[in-house]
């Protein structure tokens, strides 16, 4: 089914919801563009840039999660609902890649990074402090519980969509996106210790080889 492009059609499928003759798949596929289109526009509203595809994909399957839990009766129209959901729910994520880039702008000013090496030049340095960071990562990952694990690699290091992932474990997509934010977070800290760890002077004092 087309996304409605009139007003007949758009009454037509709002009856057909309203009667429980609309299911879930035609609902997305009728509302999917329009969604699409308010999730970007709600994501750049916040953070000033292109949002990224992953981002607009989430605020679009979180938003039509919240757009089939409404009841019919009380929906005017079904198109203009699921623009203002997609559009909040951008904004929400928006918010949250603002927050990030001030958790990374913190980071690049923290005295860790910014202390004295001696590296030949800024590219050297980020690249070893880079292997640095995914070296203590992979050594996080047995923190995890396996499906945790599963859920970073597939869908982080690998090339499944949350979405696709949360359906074959039987999940909301909101749950797969909150717990997979519980893995992140859970390595984050695990390296940010093992990192202050391995930074601490031994017996109180700094060693020497």
């Amino acid at each position: 089914m087309d996304e409605p492009g009139t007003d007949t059609e758009a009454e037509g499928l709002l009856l057909r919801w309203r009667q429980g003759r609309l299911d879930g798949r035609e609902l997305y596929t009728a509302v999917r563009g329009a969604m699409y289109q308010a999730a970007r526009l709600g994501i750049r509203s916040i953070t000033s840039s292109i949002p990224d595809p992953h981002d607009v994909e989430d605020a679009v399957c979180e938003a039509f999660e919240q757009l089939r839990d409404k009841d019919p009766a009380d929906v005017s129209s079904v198109t203009g609902l699921a623009k203002v959901i997609a559009y909040r729910r951008g904004q929400d994520i928006g918010r949250g890649v603002v927050r990030e880039r001030e958790g990374i702008k913190k980071f690049l000013t923290d005295r860790v990074t910014t202390a004295a090496m001696e590296f030949h030049d800024d590219d050297v340095r980020a690249a070893e402090e880079d292997e640095r960071v995914v070296a203590l990562a992979e050594g996080c990952f047995g923190l995890l519980t396996d499906e945790q694990r599963d859920l970073v690699v597939e869908t982080i290091m690998g090339e499944e969509l949350l979405s696709d992932w949360a359906f074959r474990k039987s999940k909301t997509h909101q749950a797969a996106s909150r717990q997979r934010k519980r893995a992140i977070e859970a390595i984050r800290r695990c390296v940010e210790s093992k990192r202050s760890e391995a930074e601490e002077p031994r017996d109180g004092r700094w060693h020497s080889d």
